[in-house]
């Protein structure tokens, strides 16, 4: 009897395992009503067990978790996945009975309280570090803080995800938020994207990915052999654990590229350009971070963004002397290029929608881009060092530019180049805090060291001597600079992951010594921008308009309608986006009397014109 007692003890916990194990991770299976596969233990042929044992997708997985735009992890799940979450549905029944139903938000908040609650030692990947170029006492107020925490949380990782009220960007989407619960406390959870910067939407796209880099770094099972002692070779099965790199965004942070080295490539195998050839980044430096993004368009796009700006008329967009500042139309005399917009042609947007892709986020939002910034730099005009990310720091403003707590401000830059320039040509774009990527340490060379050569070697004799423009010829040849070819593009960022300002990424453009330069930026923000639904303002500024007359309008397909079946929204006669049967209303900021035009999709017929009132400054045109 007691035999029997012990036989039973060893055995009902197996078999209860295995009776709950559908709860939570069901088997493979090829019925087509069912998403989810997964799959199973392979047995020996010659046993044919009656039920054979069930596993998760994530059996033998190690989850490396990357603090966002950190390439060396800060943390290693030490605790199965599986079991994690098997435990974590245990304590709370929070994992829902179809996994494939979930949202991404739902997505989110699992896989964080997965990991922060059982996957990773509660001590691990806490707040982001300041970078090493943040000294002294500024390191401990750097973004939130050192010494940020979050009171009745004693997971460091859930305090990472959660970076705050004060620091938490209110972006679109912010009410969809599900939040973690630990005990009485609710903190927002991360969201999770592969290095390349792919976002995990489903739960099917991450077991999908984590068989995927199980094919690419083992094959599924091999047999481990060793000798023994007395001369037997013992030889058993074993798995070997596959490592599956996870990088987390805090709630309302957009996601940023983790370089390690100069030279590292990212495949970027998600996003397909015109071309049908795969995009991929080149890092060419890690402070700033800046990137050669191979194959992002084509010269066909290239010649129509030239050719449209130089067929624009309206006042706001056509080619003109470029101007600065965060609003009005300023002329700089340390900027002599001239600079035009195309916010709605259909290669501008095009080119926008991937330009989000490649950056990683998953939908496209309008309110997040500026227009296509059309450049083009005849001979000796240049733009000196600047930044990207607009200062406002006495908050004269309406809208609220500190990208470190809850403003919005440009985040990250892509350039497009539209021309050839030689060696010698100038034109480059210089990061004054970067180094050339082909010169040794030691043969780096300084700025009055270059401006010595230069003069002897006459190639600054147009430029007058000690002039801003001559001295950034010396900066273009000393420091990283990127000389213009047709069809490269160029991406570098304005912030930190946390918001705050990168200011190694002060660049400008080098002077043009022969020839003409044609380029390209669009400037892609954290959040909505100013003028926007949404947008953030400054405290005491909440009643104040930021639309300089502006007026926000949506327009919608009811899809009642036969007529607009297939149709296409321009402005005037410049397409703008697809506005058929089943697509998404398109919002945009316009004027009083703007021109929009609603086109068959087909044969271009006009099917509707719409003119914008001025009675109200938000509207809504249905179809």
């Amino acid at each position: 009897m007691g035999t029997l007692v012990k036989i039973l003890i060893l055995i009902i916990p197996f078999l209860i395992g295995w009776a709950i194990s559908d709860l939570v991770f069901p088997a493979q299976t090829n019925d087509a009503n069912t998403n989810t596969k997964f799959t199973t233990l392979k047995t020996n042929p010659s046993v044919t067990p009656s039920a054979p044992p069930k596993i998760s997708p994530f059996a033998n997985i190690q989850f490396d978790i990357h603090r966002n735009g950190e390439a060396t992890p800060c943390g290693h799940t030490t605790f199965s996945l599986s079991d994690a979450l098997t435990k974590l549905n245990n304590e709370e029944g929070d994992l829902p009975d179809n996994l494939d139903s979930m949202s991404k938000y739902k997505l989110d908040q699992l896989l964080t309280a997965t990991i922060g609650k059982h996957a990773l030692p509660l001590t691990s990947c806490g707040v982001e570090k300041a970078p090493p170029e943040i000294k002294g006492k500024m390191r401990l107020t750097w973004g939130r803080g050192e010494n940020y925490h979050i009171d009745g949380i004693d997971s460091e990782f859930l305090t990472y995800c959660d970076m705050g009220e004060e620091h938490t960007p209110l972006l679109p989407d912010h009410g969809q938020l599900v939040e973690v619960m630990t005990g009485n406390v609710n903190t927002y959870p991360c969201n999770f994207h592969t290095r390349e910067g792919l976002r995990f939407t489903s739960y099917q796209q991450l077991v999908d990915y984590v068989q995927q880099q199980q094919n690419s770094q083992s094959t599924p099972s091999e047999e481990e052999c060793s000798m023994e002692e007395d001369g037997v070779t013992v030889c058993s099965d074993y798995t070997p654990i596959t490592q599956v790199h996870l990088y987390a965004v805090p709630a309302g942070r957009p996601f940023v590229f983790a370089p390690s080295y100069i030279g590292e490539i990212f495949e970027i195998p998600h996003v397909l350009p015109k071309s049908e050839k795969p995009i991929s980044l080149v890092v060419m430096s890690l402070s700033p971070r800046v990137f050669d993004v191979l194959n992002f368009f084509d010269t066909e796009e290239s010649e129509s963004i030239v050719k449209k700006a130089l067929a624009e008329t309206s006042e706001t967009h056509k080619i003109k002397r470029s101007s600065t500042g965060a609003s009005g139309y300023n002329l700089n005399s340390q900027r002599t290029s001239e600079n035009g917009f195309d916010t709605h042609g259909k290669t501008a947007i095009t080119v926008k929608k991937r330009c989000l892709e490649v950056l990683g986020f998953d939908e496209y939002i309008e309110s997040f881009t500026d227009g296509l910034q059309v450049l083009r730099y005849n001979k000796t005009t240049a733009y000196i060092p600047h930044m990207d990310w607009i200062d406002d720091p006495q908050k004269h403003e309406v809208h609220n530019y500190d990208s470190a707590r809850q403003g919005t401000n440009r985040f990250a830059t892509i350039l497009l180049y539209m021309s050839n320039l030689n060696e010698g040509d100038g034109g480059e774009t210089v990061f004054k805090q970067g180094w050339p990527v082909d010169v040794a340490e030691e043969d780096r060379k300084s700025r009055s060291v270059a401006l010595k050569e230069i003069r002897a070697l006459g190639v600054t004799d147009d430029l007058k001597e000690n002039s801003w423009e001559e001295l950034m010829v010396a900066d273009c040849r000393s420091r990283l600079a990127v000389r213009p070819h047709s069809a490269r593009a160029v991406l570098f960022y304005s912030q930190h992951p946390n918001g705050e300002e990168d200011t190694s990424s002060l660049h400008g453009g080098c002077p043009v010594l022969h020839g003409e330069k044609w380029a390209a930026n669009l400037w892609v923000w954290n959040g909505p921008r100013g003028g926007f639904s949404g947008s953030p303002k400054n405290l005491g500024k909440e009643d104040k308009v930021d639309d300089n007359g502006q007026i926000h309008a949506t327009f919608v397909n009811s899809g009642k309608n036969a007529l607009f079946k297939e149709a296409e929204l321009y402005f005037q006669e410049t397409y703008w986006g697809e506005l058929s049967h089943g697509d998404p209303p398109l919002s945009v900021n316009t004027f009083d009397g703007h021109l929009w035009n609603i086109r068959s999709k087909f044969d271009d017929t006009l099917l509707k014109q719409i003119v914008i009132p001025n009675d109200q400054k938000t509207q809504r045109h249905v179809v």
